[in-house]
Order: structure tokens, then sequence, then C-alpha cells
């Protein structure tokens, strides 16, 4: 659901510069100018998303979960700052096989309305729209990559493998391993790994136990291999 103070408007590559990376240099400050958004606040619970709005909503922070559907079994897909959303697209009614989706926020969400009048402002500027079309295939090729991990027989190896790709995606490292940012229940999990909620509980004591996976608060740790680079993974001290 929105919080009802859907009144702040965001320089939306100052938030998210990798969206302007391709932008020339001697244009950089007037795409700036002109990328600006009406940010959405979403507070946790149900989430019934507006109407077609241009490009899409962008994820600038929080978490959010896409069910979808048929028969009380759902598949379900974590979404967090950096994905590109556009709720309305969805199988039509006469689909051959129609599913129910839904949608529930996990993690008080900000979201960037890139509205049509947003598209016109960076229509000067492709670059933009080049990153965000880019932003969709990265989405696409995860959701690729978690299907694999499905195929996996043993549920703590199908575990670890999608905390590990949650945290290349919103991990960050600190002195005891890459906690990964997004409140991962047991439930939430066990939709994730497509395993019954037990299974996956004593899946992650077996991992707690070999210590590869620490629990802090509402977040994971991952314990760090020999090989491990942080790459694009983010910095704490904690």
């Amino acid at each position: 659901m929105s919080t009802g103070e859907d009144d702040r408007v965001v320089r939306v590559l100052e938030v998210d510069p990798d969206l302007g990376e391709r932008v020339e240099a001697d244009v950089r400050s007037r795409a700036f100018a002109a990328a600006t958004a009406r940010v959405e606040r979403l507070a946790e619970g149900p989430w019934d998303p507006p109407r077609e709005q241009g490009f899409g909503l962008l994820v600038l922070s929080g978490f959010i979960v896409r069910r979808v559907g048929r028969q009380e079994r759902y598949g379900a897909e974590l979404l967090g700052p950096g994905d590109l959303l556009r709720p309305w697209q969805a199988p039509g009614r006469l689909a051959s096989q129609p599913f129910e989706a839904s949608w529930q926020t996990i993690a008080p969400a900000e979201l960037a309305v890139l509205d049509d009048a947003f598209v016109r402002r960076v229509a000067p500027y492709p670059q933009i729209a080049t990153r965000l079309v880019d932003r969709v295939m990265v989405r696409s090729r995860h959701l690729a990559l978690e299907l694999a991990i499905l195929q996996q027989r043993r549920v703590e190896d199908r575990l670890l493998m999608l905390l590990w790709l949650l945290a290349e995606r919103w991990g960050y490292v600190t002195r005891s391993g890459v906690r990964v940012a997004a409140p991962l229940t047991h439930a939430l999990l066990a939709e994730l790994v497509a395993a019954r909620r037990p299974s996956v509980s004593t899946a992650l004591t077996k991992l707690v136990r070999s210590g590869q996976v620490i629990r802090v608060g509402s977040e994971w740790v991952l314990d760090q291999p020999p090989s491990f680079a942080s790459g694009g993974l983010a910095t704490d001290n904690r």
C-alpha cells in the first residue's frame, strides 16, 4: 500500500548513477536536471500497483515480492533497488494458462515513477533508455539463474546458491562476511527455492552449523570463500 506521502521528487541519475553512465560529458548536467521523477513510498504489506506509466517504476530502496501461481501454488520473485517494474503488464485474461499475480512490500520501499512526462524529458538522452532496457534484461537473466538453482536436488544447495545470487545484487561486505540486505524469512525463502518451509528451516540449520551462513537479525551473512573478490559489493565496517 502507498503511504500517501508521494510528493518527493528526486534526480534519478543522482540516486542511481548507473543510468547516466553513458550520457556524454558535455550534456550530462542537462540530462541530470531533466531526469527528475516523483517518488512513491510503499509501506509494508499488500501493494496494488498503479496503472500504466511511461517506462515504469524504478525501485530506489526497499524490497517487494511478486507472486504468480494458480490453485494456491505460487512462485515468487524478489525485487529490490535497481529493478525496473512494469506491474501492469500481465498475460491477458484469455491466456491458455491464466495465472494469478500479487504484490507485497516486505520492507518499506521508494519507487521513482518514470511516467510519460519523464519519458519526454529524457528523450534527448537515449542512453538513459538504453540503460533501463539493460535493467529489464538483467532481471530476466537473474530469473533464468534462479530457475537453474531450482534444479539442484538438495534444498541446502538451492538456498546457498540463491543467497549468493542475492548477495551479488544487494549484498555488502562486512567484517564477518557478506551480508544480504533483504529481509528473508524462512517462509519467503521456501517460496524462492520451491521447497516446504520445514525443509528450508532444516537446511538453514545445517548451513548455520557448517559456518556457511549466519543469521543477524532479519538478515543473513555469508562466509566469504577464499577466492572472494568484492566486485560490485558495497563495503561496511560493521
